[in-house]
């Protein structure tokens, strides 16, 4: 079960990335902002990944499911590897994608392309 304290600072956190504004477009698809938001949830480690997980199910709004893969990608934890290919998936297989979309494909991308680099546990 997670604390509540942990969970309430995640989602609060989260929804400050959401709230961000994108800085460019990159060929039509948002370019995630730099902030202390971002920087706060990294600060708190590996330990929250199972809960970064559990939000990024189907009902998740995609710009939090971008978001949520960039942390993911900075905490560098190896159990984010398949729940970010089966999102990346879910969101390839998408109909009419928009920029929103194709922004959560592309940093599902960059941190799966960065955890396959670490070694797993052996």
């Amino acid at each position: 079960m997670e604390q509540p304290e942990t969970a309430d600072k995640i989602d609060s956190l989260l929804g400050e990335l959401e709230r961000a504004e994108a800085v460019s477009f990159d060929l039509g698809t948002p370019e995630l902002p730099e902030c202390d938001a971002l920087k706060e949830l990294v600060a708190m480690g590996a330990a929250i990944v199972p809960k970064l997980l559990k939000r990024i199910g189907e009902d998740a709004p995609r710009k939090r499911v971008a978001h949520i893969a960039r942390v993911l990608r900075s905490l560098g934890d190896r159990r984010a590897l398949e729940p970010l290919l089966a999102v990346r998936m879910r969101f390839e297989r998408l109909e009419g994608k928009d920029a929103w979309d194709y922004a959560v494909i592309g940093q599902c991308n960059l941190a799966i392309e960065a955890l396959r680099r670490i070694e797993a546990p052996r």
